[in-house]
């Protein structure tokens, strides 16, 4: 019996797509509103969005995902929480647009979120390290010496927060619920819970 396929995008894949655009979003406005202390250090976790739309959805669904969701951090962190300006602006959403991608793309060949999601921040992280030493600081008048500083205090953030929703993922997607719910959405998704193996 062959495998049931619906049109790529579907009016059900948009829909669900655009709920996790939502999500990132507004997660992204609360964690990034939200100072973990006086100095402005924020959480960021619009990723929830991207990787619960690319998980079953594939790469396109993380590219276009990530990219939207990282439209309110780019601002955020260019202009009233930062100080990158456009290149805020710019840089984030293709920053998350890789992890979404990423994330699709390796989903397909690995089944297991945990894994998926910490692999797939790696090209974004070696993004932001290109970004902050080679593009900033010319941009913006910053010495390379302070752009090192920013961007690894950044990116340790960052490894935190991917961990953190590896772990939520390799959760939520332990629910047989959940995992027939997006079936049924991305019906030519390959996967199955580890409660079911």
């Amino acid at each position: 019996m062959s495998k049931p396929t619906s049109s790529y995008f579907s009016p059900a894949k948009i829909a669900y797509m655009a709920i996790m655009v939502a999500l990132g979003t507004a997660l992204a406005v609360l964690s990034i509103e939200l100072p973990l202390a006086p100095n402005q250090i924020t959480l960021d976790l619009s990723h929830i969005g991207t990787f619960l739309a690319a998980i079953p959805g594939g790469p396109i669904f993380g590219i276009i995902t990530g990219t939207l969701v990282g439209i309110y951090p780019g601002f955020a962190y260019g202009f009233t929480h930062g100080q990158m300006g456009f290149i805020g602006v710019i840089s984030l959403p293709i920053g998350k647009a890789m992890t979404g991608g990423f994330c699709g793309l390796i989903q397909r060949f690995v089944k297991r979120p945990l894994v998926t999601v910490t692999i797939s921040y790696v090209p974004e992280c070696f993004y932001t390290l290109w970004l902050f030493v080679y593009i900033i600081p010319p941009l913006t008048g910053w010495s390379v010496e302070l752009a090192y500083v920013i961007v690894l205090g950044i990116i340790l953030k960052a490894w935190i927060e991917i961990l953190f929703m590896a772990f939520l993922m390799e959760s939520l997607f332990l629910s047989r619920g959940i995992v027939q719910l997006l079936k049924g959405i991305f019906p030519d998704w390959d996967y199955t819970p580890l409660s079911e193996l």
